[in-house]
């Protein structure tokens, strides 16, 4: 089997050196959360199924979801309760190195099915020229752009959950997209399996994108 070729990070998201806080790649990624400090924290690399399956979370720690990574690559700019932007904070776990980069604040489940997420984190996104993307868009102006989907490429998100004035647009990027995602962030759940996060300006995603049929 022959291994995706990763991206190089991009400096419009974030400082390259800081290695710990960049997520690179399409491929399937999984997040662990502390059950006790609510502490959230993503895997360093993508896994396989099988290294997914395998994997049992060190006690005190259970998975908080797992999924295809839909940027083509990702920064964090700091842990949360950090004064300043630098590194985020690192752990060894389960034999991996994981980073915190997220702490939830609420949660609400929405009449449609939808499940609705206030999320302390600090994110940036990277959506290459040439890609289709699905786009969540709220009616009022603003979007959220995908952050992950399926562990199946193949299935997409479908109209089953959204709430009264929601859109999912299908859209063909004529640039790169750059989305920078406001603390605390809005992440939208439908299906149980799409995971959305915004909101940011209709327009930021208008300048760079035409619309594709759904």
């Amino acid at each position: 089997m022959t291994e995706a070729v990763l991206p190089e990070p991009d400096s419009r998201l974030g400082n390259i050196e800081w290695t710990d806080n960049w997520t690179l790649g399409t491929g399937l990624r999984f997040e662990l959360i502390e059950m006790a400090t609510q502490r959230v924290y993503i895997c360093q690399g993508e896994v396989s199924t099988d290294e997914l399956a395998a994997f049992e979370p060190p006690e005190g720690f259970g998975h908080a979801l797992a999924g295809q990574a839909r940027a083509d690559m990702a920064f964090f700019a700091r842990s949360p309760g950090s004064d300043a932007d630098g590194p985020v904070e690192t752990a060894e776990l389960g034999g991996r190195r994981f980073s915190y980069i997220a702490r939830p604040n609420g949660f609400e489940s929405l009449a449609s099915g939808a499940v609705e997420m206030t999320i302390d984190k600090h994110h940036a996104m990277l959506y290459r020229s040439g890609r289709t993307i699905d786009v969540l868009d709220f009616g009022d102006g603003t979007v959220a752009t995908p952050a992950w989907g399926s562990r199946d490429p193949e299935v997409v998100p479908t109209d089953s959950q959204l709430e009264a004035g929601w859109q999912l647009r299908r859209v063909q990027l004529v640039d790169d997209l750059l989305t920078y995602i406001p603390n605390p962030a809005r992440v939208i759940v439908l299906d149980r399996a799409f995971g959305f996060h915004g909101p940011v300006s209709e327009d930021i995603v208008s300048a760079v994108a035409q619309e594709a049929a759904r």
